[in-house]
């Protein structure tokens, strides 16, 4: 439950963590600080201030001349809560409660007075969020008394009133500091996800810049030095690939000027027959392999549309194939966009529309939009046929360069066995996953989750 309410972005995270330490903060100052408890009114530090406060008063008011001077000193003193005069006795000549006691006990021991010369009234005043007035009297030496009237702050007000002007003044300039530079923390690592993509997707571009803290530069420096050992390999690749595809064409095709000058005209349709098995083994061969080193362009296209253009030219071709595509609130084919590189996509789709036609009969397309881990929107395509299906251990081994399921898919049909190793090939080069399942009712069922 409690991961559920967490950010999910590294930033909101960083955040939060920062705000949750200042709030663990102020609760820990509120509990250090929290109130004796026993009924009191005031708060155990507000009781200290105003002890303080009295006695300081009281002795500058017991070294002025007479009432008039020292009025005017104490008037210097006032404050919102509190008040200081020389005058007749202010506190009321009451009996005193508890707390009062406490109060008058306090004062005599700071200022060695007697019980009768010190008199405490303690009242609330109306409000809820009204502090209480307390009214405090000691006797002059030389003649009056010294009168304090202060509001401190009772044991109920004691944890909300701090927190108006303390939250607001710590906390808020703590978060916008701090999400400045979360900010400069996280815009690296949030290039570096998005660099990472384009390379899953086999777009290689330029170095990322060097910035953030140094352990983020640290991780981008050693991802451009990987992208950049990517990107030689694969210009080696294709070069390898440009070699070995002339030779191995100039082999086959001196071999088939030879079979001709064969006289046996049975010897020599055996000789042209395994050529053309060879030529074929040989081109998709290098074609598999050239689908890693594919320098095509990435570009955004419409998936149920290029599905659409399959499965219309399948069809022609006299082949049961249908598409449907999950209709929009509006009762429209909704617009499913998919930056790919397009052959790559058309190729695989192709082999696995081609092999549910092939070996199953028929093929039944359906498109729709869907979710990657959860959080990246994604495009779901299912191909499925009616053939006889795959024994469940050997789902995963089709997808394996040349094998073959002879037994059950119709060994008569041909193929050399790249077709499905040839489709997923491409789709993990796009970042999206495929996946083969036996229906319940009979047949195969195709699963293609590509990044939208």
């Amino acid at each position: 439950m409690l991961a559920r309410l967490l950010p999910r972005t590294m930033a909101g995270q960083l955040v939060g963590l920062l705000f949750g330490g200042l709030l663990a903060a102020h609760l820990i100052a509120l509990l250090a600080t929290a109130g004796s408890g026993g009924g009191d009114t005031l708060h155990r530090m507000s009781r200290r201030y105003v002890i303080e406060n009295v006695t300081s008063a009281y002795r500058l008011a017991l070294v002025q001349r007479d009432a008039t001077s020292g009025n005017a000193m104490l008037a210097a003193l006032d404050t919102e809560t509190s008040r200081h005069r020389i005058g007749p006795l202010g506190a009321a000549d009451a009996a005193m409660g508890a707390e009062e006691r406490s109060l008058q006990a306090q004062l005599q021991r700071a200022l060695h007075l007697p019980a009768q010369a010190v008199r405490v009234s303690l009242a609330p005043r109306a409000g809820e969020d009204a502090d209480p007035e307390l009214a405090v009297s000691l006797r002059l030496p030389q003649a009056g008394w010294f009168n304090s009237t202060q509001r401190p702050l009772a044991n109920n007000q004691w944890w909300w009133k701090p927190l108006r002007f303390s939250i607001p003044v710590s906390t808020l300039p703590v978060l916008v500091i701090g999400i400045v530079f979360v900010r400069r923390i996280v815009r690296p690592i949030k290039a570096l996800s998005q660099g990472a993509e384009r390379v899953s997707r086999g777009e290689y571009g330029a170095p990322l810049p060097l910035s953030g803290p140094r352990e983020a530069r640290e991780v981008t420096a050693s991802f451009n030095i990987m992208q950049a050992r990517l990107t030689r390999y694969l210009e080696d690749h294709k070069r390898m690939l440009a070699s070995i595809s002339h030779d191995l064409r100039s082999m086959v095709t001196s071999l088939r000027l030879r079979a001709e000058l064969v006289d046996d005209d049975e010897v020599r349709t055996g000789m042209q027959r395994t050529l053309r098995d060879m030529a074929s083994m040989i081109e998709e061969t290098l074609r598999f392999s050239k689908d890693d080193a594919s320098d095509e362009p990435t570009i955004g296209i419409d998936v149920g549309a290029m599905a659409g253009e399959i499965a219309a030219d399948l069809a022609a071709q006299g082949h049961d194939v249908a598409l449907s595509v999950a209709l929009a609130a509006a009762g429209t084919p909704p617009a499913l966009p998919c930056r790919c590189r397009p052959l790559a996509i058309r190729r695989a789709l192709t082999n696995l529309i081609d092999n549910a036609v092939r070996y199953g009969h028929r093929a039944r397309i359906d498109i729709s939009p869907a979710r990657m881990d959860g959080t990246r929107n994604a495009i779901r395509i299912t191909i499925d046929d009616e053939g006889p299906g795959i024994p469940a251990a050997r789902l995963d081994d089709v997808f394996k360069p040349f094998y073959r399921l002879d037994q059950s898919r119709q060994p008569e049909l041909g193929g050399v066995g790249l077709g499905l190793a040839i489709a997923r090939s491409c789709i993990e080069a796009h970042g999206g996953n495929i996946t083969l399942a036996n229906r319940p009712t009979g047949g195969l069922r195709a699963t293609i989750l590509l990044p939208a």
